[in-house]
């Protein structure tokens, strides 16, 4: 069996599970959220935020979530995210806006107290008006990441499985990320 027909095998399959994934994330949310005073030791905050503005540029992110401590090796977490990225004809020689919105559930595995590795699955739905033509689509991710973890910040890579240049939100297969994490 070829690479191709195995890749979009697992799109196909991947394109029937994402209500699953969704309800699964909501779920997970939801219970987290409820068990939060039980168990307020054992429920984390992630997130991320972005903010630029320039001449003819403007990019704003958010992005939280759960974290729920399984154990002091083991996590599990889900989130929701928001991006807006406008840029200016005028300026950049294009004119385009996106309108992001996903989700992601992920695990955390620590062998040692400084390094972090995890699984995460993310799935973004893009609205894009590119030189005036608009588009929309689907890009989800499935990334596997090392870190190093130090006090409530996590930095490292990770790398998208899925990652097809044609159709990826993302630039590279490999993406730089930082996480920092707060307990409720």
């Amino acid at each position: 069996m070829n690479h191709n027909f195995q890749l979009l095998t697992f799109n196909f399959q991947l394109k029937k599970m994402k209500p699953k994934i969704l309800f699964i994330s909501i779920l997970l949310l939801l219970s987290l959220q409820s068990n939060a005073q039980k168990t307020s030791k054992k429920i984390g905050f992630y997130g991320g935020f972005g903010l630029n503005f320039s001449t003819g540029y403007t990019y704003f992110s958010l992005q939280p979530g759960l974290i729920y401590h399984v154990s002091n090796k083991f996590k599990l977490g889900t989130g929701v995210q928001y991006t807006y990225l406008k840029s200016n004809k005028s300026y950049y020689g294009v004119n385009y806006r996106y309108n992001i919105y996903g989700y992601n559930t992920m695990a955390l595995f620590y062998p040692y107290k400084e390094l972090e590795m995890s699984v995460e699955f993310e799935d973004l739905y893009i609205k894009q008006n590119y030189n005036n033509i608009s588009n929309t689509f689907w890009s989800p991710a499935l990334f596997g990441g090392l870190g190093y973890h130090y006090g409530p910040v996590v930095a490292g890579f990770k790398y998208n499985f899925l990652f097809d240049p044609t159709k990826s939100i993302y630039k590279e297969a490999f993406t730089p990320f930082v996480r920092i994490y707060f307990n409720l």
